[in-house]
């Protein structure tokens, strides 16, 4: 399990993107156990990608369609457990029944923005696949859920290839290695407790800057 930082703009996302398929690189390769990945067959290799974009998408279905059509209840059950859902979906009237949203159905339930999230992740953990990507996908959680989420992602990565992005360094701490990006480049890849020995490195201005903002934030109140 890695995770990939950097300034706004470096192209974290575009790797992503660029390892879903969902573009095309203008130049250079990308290998997949030394084979370009454009000569794998297409739906094939989606099968076996499984991903939270920060503009996700859920659909106006029951609660557990969205997780996965055709998923086994008790599995559902499981994955939304282990990504602290299940307490608020077995609340609801109509449980993993539920409707989301009003636009086709009155009885449909409106969920925060977070509840919304930790759906989203169930649907990609309940996606069988080996490359788990995940950008973003705690941008809506409170603090403790993300915490939560972090320290379970070992668990919840399981046999899986994971890429984690995001903006908050703090997480960068639950993970193997850690990419960082400059202007499109890889400048670093080590671990957490390697790059923070590095005093000079882009790294370790943006962690130590954002523990500072942090410490701000706990004064003020």
């Amino acid at each position: 399990m890695f995770s990939i930082v950097g300034l706004n703009g470096a192209g974290k996302t575009t790797i992503i993107k660029l390892l879903c398929r969902l573009y095309e690189p203008t130049n250079g390769k990308i290998y997949i156990n030394d084979i370009p990945i454009e000569d794998y067959e297409i739906h094939s290799y989606i099968k076996l990608v499984s991903a939270v974009f920060q503009d996700y998408k859920l659909f106006s279905y029951s609660i557990l369609d969205n997780i996965k059509p055709n998923i086994d209840l008790s599995e559902a059950k499981k994955i939304s457990a282990e990504v602290g859902i299940i307490d608020k979906i077995e609340s609801l009237e109509y449980g993993f029944d539920s409707i989301i949203g009003k636009s086709y159905d009155k009885q449909g339930v409106e969920m925060s923005g977070g509840q919304k999230q930790k759906i989203a992740i169930a649907r990609a953990l309940a996606k069988k696949a080996s490359l788990l990507i995940m950008d973003e996908p705690t941008s809506a959680l409170d603090p403790i859920a993300e915490a939560d989420i972090y320290k379970n992602f070992n668990a919840l990565a399981l046999n899986k290839t994971a890429i984690y992005i995001s903006h908050r360094m703090s997480s960068s701490i639950f993970y193997d290695k850690i990419m960082v990006l400059y202007n499109g480049k890889i400048t670093d890849f080590d671990s957490h407790k390697n790059l923070m020995n590095n005093h000079d490195s882009l790294y370790y201005k943006l962690f130590t800057t954002q523990a500072k903002n942090y410490k701000m934030d706990e004064i003020s109140k």
